[in-house]
């Protein structure tokens, strides 16, 4: 009787998400130029977007809220799409691109130092390789898949309620920091917290149109979401919002892709790009 009690309780502590990721499907895989990439599939669903700091017992309560997050509002995604696994690496954007403009340089960090413009030209490269349509998320999108998706539990930073377990800022590192090395979300997404920001598609806008009338320069800004190694952990929340000016690039911004259900096939393309041999090629 012991032993058993003892087994259900090693089982009870193994984390949720790792048991929900076993029943997700895998990730879809796609090969540029060598390097392989990952897309995870975020199903339709609906979820409360914001957060709000007045009520502890209303939808989406977080202490450290911002007044641009309010009202806390449903929203419905009514078409599956599939969304990067993790952000776009150095070596990825190599592979597409031919050079590199992070300024901590490592294969497997995120790129940096890349504004607004420059990722749609590598959208469009990377499509004119691929044949598919890669793009941004929306900022709807992207909260969606942070929060977990229809496997969401809540949390307040992407996969945990334990911010040091889930993200990188700058309480716990001083630089960029390769992928995949914090806990996933319920999606089997990594570094939605913390990192680098991540551009989004939509141009950044209040949640009430009342605001809106008001935004000035800010209504040419675009989203950005996800906090950074640079930003206080505040930042990393999934319900926080950023915004830039579209020509604007730094050593803590990159960027995730995101992908329309329908185009992505049973067996991934591959596509290849002339390069020279050993061109891009990093030390780690």
């Amino acid at each position: 009787m012991k032993t058993f009690l003892f087994w259900l309780s090693m089982f009870l502590l193994v984390p949720f998400s790792v048991l929900a990721q076993d029943t997700l499907p895998a990730p879809s895989s796609y090969r540029v130029n060598k390097v392989t990439f990952n897309m995870v599939c975020v199903e339709q669903g609906g979820f409360w977007m914001g957060a709000q700091h007045m009520d502890t017992a209303e939808f989406n309560y977080d202490r450290y809220s911002q007044t641009d997050e309010l009202p806390v509002h449903y929203v419905k995604i009514n078409e599956d799409f599939y969304i990067g696994q993790t952000e776009v690496t150095q070596k990825l954007w190599v592979a597409v691109m031919g050079y590199n403009p992070s300024v901590k340089k490592c294969p497997k960090r995120p790129v940096t130092n890349v504004n607004y413009y420059e990722v749609q030209e590598f959208l469009r490269r990377l499509d004119s390789i691929t044949g598919m349509e890669f793009r941004l998320p929306t900022e709807e999108e992207w909260e969606y898949a942070a929060r977990g998706g229809i496997h969401s539990r809540g949390f307040v930073y992407s996969g945990g309620k334990d911010v040091d377990r889930v993200a990188w800022h700058n309480g716990n590192t001083g630089k960029v920091k390769k992928v995949k090395k914090r806990l996933p979300n319920e999606l089997g997404i990594y570094d939605m917290s913390g990192n680098v920001w991540e551009w989004c598609s939509s141009r950044y806008r209040y949640f009430d149109n009342e605001r809106n009338a008001t935004l000035g320069k800010d209504g040419q800004m675009y989203c950005i979401r996800g906090g950074a190694w640079q930003l206080p952990k505040t930042s990393c929340r999934v319900a926080w919002r950023g915004k830039r000016l579209p020509d604007l690039k730094n050593s803590f911004g990159g960027f995730r892709l995101c992908l329309d259900a329908k185009y992505v096939k049973e067996e991934a393309p591959e596509g290849e790009i002339l390069m020279k041999e050993g061109e891009g090629e990093e030390k780690d």
